[in-house]
């Protein structure tokens, strides 16, 4: 089978990318070598050298992308509403989400991470024992087989965890990544510094095979901050827990980190991952950040961190007295309090929103249904899942609205914009992919308008589920252009037909007339209307001004 995303001129020049790494590394392990085989720490750590759990691991979130996302038939858009962490009451996307992702590019990004961090974990652990006179397979623990496989049921149980405590209808395995990379900062922080750095060679690797040219021009686009589009809670949650799962095995090994280290690693790993981006959303798709705050409690966080991996006898004195004893004991078990409570608090900030019944009051009127979901378009009207919950946040804490195609259900306690307003004015047209387990249905949204000159589009949105009939949206009010012709003026409204041109003087109804097709002059109420591509003029006495302009869209 060739997949999708393989072009048939893609095997030379990934050649070439594979051929250029694998010299590169095989130059790189000849010259560190020193007489013992690469592979011998690898066989000393791993069942046969390989680091099972991660590659199990990585199978597992591949294999769900696959079939049950519908991604081996359709890689390059796979189901994903349906698998979002929607509701409490919607229990297959709070199992779901963690293991589900967006795109092939947030797969391959997250599998990425999977292999770096979950290799330097794995290493860590073992799959042998390490306690001194242990039988290799004297018990469940010491079985390197079962051991083995503890990475990917930890993964499972992570994931499970972030989607359950994540904020807001979030899809993907990142939290687990995250918790791999902790854990990696506490029991090995040189190395899980090198795999943060390894993370963004692996990552141009693989974009370099997916995409080995890009060809770009400038042109207008509607970008959300990307900081906006980041699951920061989520982010900090799986780290937490990476965080203190691994102080429970430095504990119990008595294998403690160096606390300079990790915090550097941790300090480092928070920073280049946007952990500091505090936001809140606000209205007209406008976010707020404080990165004064996320700065200041990153740093606070990576020396609370280091306190609480820090070796039980903190301070290291070897005259110490009882007293600073106990005193590094308190501070420790006080550090661990905090990101106790932290995991706690950031966790327990998701509970109102996945219990909170999302009403529909706000709901698009005119909507085109696809089993248990209904689509349609507004602009300005409260967002019901945002505002589900009341959060003070200086004047109004409910005062989010909403402008573009609205996807609601009540069967999955979905309100949600998956295409904002700006995104379909710049682009004209936009697709919702529907579906869920074995099924899938897009439903397109195409907007068609005219802009007044000297003022804003007048324009139409349909909806049209594949193989379903076109249905209109939404319809803008109707806007004058500011020439004034012989004291006439011409304002554009919708109709059901499309576009009309009404010319008033001073406010009474002279006439109206369709926007005349491209190369046809039509006179009404004594102008002269001629339509020139995506231009129409109206002219009387010989003054002629342009008066609306076809949107045209990228």
């Amino acid at each position: 089978m060739v997949f999708e995303w393989v072009p048939s001129w893609v095997p030379l020049r990934a050649l070439a990318v594979v051929a250029a790494v694998g010299l590169s590394a095989v130059a790189a392990l000849w010259l560190g070598r020193r007489g013992r085989h690469p592979t011998d720490r690898l066989r000393a750590r791993f069942l046969f050298g390989v680091p099972w759990g991660t590659a199990l691991t990585v199978a597992l979130i591949v294999a769900v992308y696959l079939f049950v996302q519908g991604g081996l038939e359709h890689p390059r858009s796979p189901v994903v509403v349906a698998f979002r962490s929607w509701s409490y009451f919607y229990p297959l996307g709070m199992v779901a989400a963690a293991f589900t992702h967006g795109s092939l590019p947030h797969l391959t990004g997250n599998a990425v991470g999977t292999v770096v961090f979950g290799t330097v974990v794995e290493y860590a652990v073992g799959h042998y024992p390490r306690d001194r006179g242990a039988s290799t397979f004297g018990s469940l623990r010491t079985n390197p087989y079962a051991r083995a496989l503890a990475l990917p049921v930890a993964a499972v149980a992570v994931g499970l965890f972030t989607s359950l405590f994540a904020l807001g209808p979030v899809v993907g395995f990142s939290g687990v990544v995250f918790a791999l990379a902790g854990f990696a900062l506490v029991v090995r922080p040189v190395a899980a510094a090198l795999a943060i750095l390894a993370n963004r060679v692996v990552g141009l690797v693989v974009t370099a095979l997916r995409n080995p040219e890009v060809t770009a021009s400038a042109r207008p686009r509607v970008i959300t901050p990307w900081w906006a589009d980041v699951a920061i809670q989520g982010h900090a949650i799986g780290v937490l827990t990476g965080v203190l799962l691994a102080v429970a095995v430095v504990h119990r090994r008595d294998e403690w980190p160096d606390p300079a280290r990790l915090w550097f690693g941790l300090l480092a790993f928070a920073t280049l991952q946007g952990l500091w981006a505090l936001y809140v959303p606000q209205s007209g798709s406008r976010y707020v950040m404080f990165r004064w705050l996320g700065t200041a409690l990153v740093f606070v966080l990576a020396a609370v961190a280091a306190l609480a991996a820090a070796q039980e006898r903190f301070p290291v004195d070897w005259e110490q007295s009882s007293f600073d004893a106990a005193a590094g004991a308190l501070a420790r078990l006080g550090a661990l309090a905090v990101l106790s409570a932290l995991l706690l608090g950031l966790s327990a900030a998701a509970v109102p929103y996945n219990v909170a019944d999302v009403g529909t009051e706000s709901a698009p009127g005119q909507s085109v249904e696809v089993r248990d979901y209904s689509v349609g378009y507004a602009e300005d009207v409260p967002h019901e899942y945002v505002n589900a919950v009341s959060v003070p946040y200086f004047d109004d804490p409910a005062s989010v609205n909403a402008s573009g195609v609205i996807v609601t259900s009540d069967e999955r306690n979905v309100w949600y914009p998956l295409v904002l307003k700006q995104g379909l004015a710049n682009r004209g047209r936009a697709r919702v992919l529907l579906g869920g387990v074995g099924w899938r249905r897009p439903v397109f949204a195409d907007r068609t308008g005219w802009r007044p000159t000297g003022n804003d589009s007048v324009y139409r949105v349909h909806l049209r589920p594949a193989g379903g009939e076109r249905t209109l949206a939404y319809e803008s009010a109707p806007r004058r252009a500011s020439p004034v012709i012989d004291g006439r003026n011409v304002t554009v409204r919708p109709t059901d037909e499309g576009f009309a041109l009404v010319v008033t003087r001073q406010g009474e109804r002279l006439g109206s007339l369709p926007v005349p097709e491209d190369g046809a002059r039509v006179t009404e109420a004594g102008l002269t209307f001629a339509r020139n591509g995506t231009d129409v003029t109206a002219s009387r006495g010989g003054t002629r001004v342009t008066v609306a302009t076809r949107e045209t869209y990228n």
